[in-house]
């Protein structure tokens, strides 16, 4: 009878440990739920803690905290419902000089990837 008591509780915390696990998964909101404005402030919080650690970057533009001038964010027309990424276009420019950036924000997963000129 003991066994079989210890080996409920066992199975039991595993499914438990399990569904915590998989279900408790925090996921972001769909890209089109995100207006521009809340990508273009997710990117540059984002942007600005990065810089701290890209020592080229900073050399490059002379500063830590540059200005940062937005284009324009183009959206599917045709599948919004089942865009996962936001391409988000923007220029930094400091004393030393400026450079472009395409943050590649990832609504629902909540990070961003970047590529520049």
């Amino acid at each position: 009878m003991k066994a079989i008591s210890m080996k409920f509780i066992f199975i039991s915390t595993i499914i438990a440990l399990a569904a915590v696990f998989f279900l408790s998964e925090d996921k972001g909101p769909a890209c089109y739920q995100v207006s521009d404005e809340q990508a273009r402030t997710f990117v540059k919080n984002d942007y600005l803690q990065r810089m701290k650690r890209w020592d080229n970057d900073v050399q490059l533009l002379g500063t830590e905290i540059p200005k940062i001038t937005w284009e324009k964010i183009e959206r599917s027309l045709t599948d919004v419902e089942d865009e996962k990424t936001l391409l988000v276009p923007f220029k930094a420019e400091g004393p030393e000089g400026k450079r472009m950036y395409y943050g590649m924000y990832h609504c629902e997963e909540g990070y961003v990837e970047y590529a520049n000129d």
